[in-house]
């Protein structure tokens, strides 16, 4: 059978980790929110299943990679 460990060190020990624990969920909340790309696009972005219909479609110059892909395969050989 284990002894429950009641020193004055340990309740030293919980007291801290407690402490730590509140600060580090007291500097979670008082945080700027994301401002990451997946934060500001809607879920499939550029993609036929967008909810957004203006962002259906990518900006102008951008390749897909698909694109790339065939535009190596159909590059002639030297």
């Amino acid at each position: 059978m284990r002894k429950k460990a009641d020193s004055k060190q340990s309740k030293a020990n919980r007291v801290l980790r407690a402490s730590a624990v509140a600060a580090s969920a007291e500097s979670a909340i008082r945080e700027p929110p994301p401002d990451t790309w997946p934060v500001r696009m809607p879920p499939y972005a550029y993609t036929s299943l967008c909810p957004d219909s203006e962002l259906r479609r990518p900006p102008e110059g951008v390749i897909r990679y698909y694109e790339t892909v065939l535009h190596r395969q159909r590059a002639p050989r030297l």
